[in-house]
């Protein structure tokens, strides 16, 4: 399975959006339009803007695991649970192996049991390592399925939450009786701004979006912020010139006064790590 996208994330400082939903948007608009100032003085062009307008990207959000974590430490894999605010309707399970390894990821075929409209997913997230003098970054390869979770009937141990999906070539699972529980038990507010775009040439656009995590009933202060850009890859492919000036992108917000070098990602702030 070829590789469909590409995605750069850089961690910003939470605090700069603290506030009401009012204060909250206003600061997304200055850091958008910071992040079009810079650009534009480094040759590169940017449209559009940051809106969360829509209200299945205003979202509630939770990870399951063990009490010991065996599925992120024992065997690479994330199970995230989420459903947009005030829902009723049914939860949205997404099962995603994280490797840096490529061949490893790339090797998990998982898939849904009963096939759906969702399709697996391949896709490669870049970090920056500091320093960014020379080229240096963090990838890591994920292949994704969603399912759907009944309200009525949520995963109550291992087995439950592995049931809609076919065999996960990774070995040793923990024993499908073994209960999960909420990770850290974090339940997180997620709001993700988007309509954002970075012209990385004539004929590709990146899709920008900005995640803004606040802990439940706790919604003045956000614990996490991240922004990201996207783009397409045709069977794991694309230009040089393209990942040439998402490169000279990345480097260039990651010395924006914006970006918390030292950030957990979100990962990091549900597990304590960022292992995957």
């Amino acid at each position: 399975m070829s590789l469909s996208s590409r995605e750069y994330k850089v961690m910003l400082h939470a605090e700069a959006f603290a506030g009401d939903k009012a204060a909250c948007r206003t600061a997304v608009g200055r850091f958008w339009q910071h992040v079009r100032t810079v650009l534009r003085a480094a040759g590169v062009d940017t449209r559009a803007g940051l809106d969360v307008q829509k209200d299945n990207k205003q979202r509630s959000v939770f990870f399951l695991d063990t009490d010991n974590r065996d599925l992120y430490h024992g065997c690479d894999l994330v199970f995230r649970m989420r459903r947009p605010l005030r829902s009723g309707k049914d939860w949205k399970a997404t099962l995603k192996f994280r490797h840096g390894d490529r061949l490893l990821a790339e090797a998990q075929d998982f898939d849904l049991r009963k096939k759906g409209d969702d399709e697996p997913k391949f896709e490669e997230d870049v970090k920056v390592n500091p320093p960014v003098d020379t080229p240096r970054f963090w990838a890591l390869f994920s292949r994704s399925v969603e399912a759907e979770f009944d309200p009525r009937h949520m995963p109550a141990t291992v087995g439950d939450c592995l049931a809609p999906y076919t065999e996960i070539r990774k070995a040793p699972l923990p024993a499908p009786g073994t209960p999960v529980q909420t990770v850290a038990g974090l339940h997180v507010v997620e709001h993700v701004y988007e309509d954002g775009w970075i012209r990385l040439s004539e004929d590709v656009e990146a899709e920008c979006a900005l995640i803004l995590w606040w802990t439940e009933g706790e919604l003045l202060k956000p614990i996490a912020a991240e922004f990201s850009f996207r783009f397409p890859l045709e069977e794991g492919e694309t230009d040089i010139k393209v990942v040439r000036r998402a490169w000279a992108v990345m480097k260039t917000l990651f010395a924006s006064s914006w970006v918390d070098p030292a950030g957990p990602t979100k990962t990091a702030l549900v597990y304590g790590s960022a292992e995957v």
